[in-house]
């Protein structure tokens, strides 16, 4: 029998860690591809770490591994806050409803960021690129997520979203 105790805070740390994961070899791939592997994280933490607007497409390694920790923080927080939605919505299926807002106001707000931050994160950071590497995060959570909550997996088959609770 599975065991249904979940630290939200444990394996919202696990689940965060999955999707940064996904977000950080996807990027990888296509800096490798492009013939210069690591430069995302590099020009990433040059900008939202180092606050510089205009970075050295040299490899800087302190704001790669700066940006790797901060990538990797926000996205077990991230990860924290979905474990609490999905435990949250095993119980109340109103809840169910705010999980695609969720993604979809991260793909928004991730996004836009880059823009702020910089003219040249256009050149860098492609629309597709972006929206590929969360969506990418999204499905690999959200599998985790789904193989590891049946109880949430029998709440959606026994009251599908905008039906009334059988209780």
């Amino acid at each position: 029998m599975p065991d249904n105790r979940h630290s939200v805070i444990g394996e919202g740390t696990d689940v965060g860690l999955i999707g940064g994961i996904a977000v950080a070899v996807w990027f990888l791939i296509l800096d490798t591809i492009a013939g210069h592997p690591l430069q995302t994280p590099s020009l990433l933490g040059q900008m939202v770490i180092l606050g510089d607007r205009s970075p050295d497409p040299q490899l800087a390694f302190g704001a790669i591994l700066l940006y790797t920790a901060f990538h990797f923080i926000v996205f077990a927080v991230l990860g924290i806050g979905l474990v609490a939605l999905v435990h949250w919505g095993q119980d109340n299926p109103v809840v169910r409803y705010a999980l695609l807002p969720v993604f979809l106001v991260f793909e928004v707000l991730f996004y836009g960021f880059l823009m702020i931050l910089s003219e040249r994160t256009n050149e860098l950071f492609p629309f597709w690129a972006v929206v590929s590497a969360n969506t990418l995060a999204a499905v690999s959570m959200a599998y985790f997520l789904w193989r590891r909550h049946p109880a949430f997996r029998d709440s959606i088959r026994d009251t599908p979203l905008g039906a009334a609770p059988l209780r």
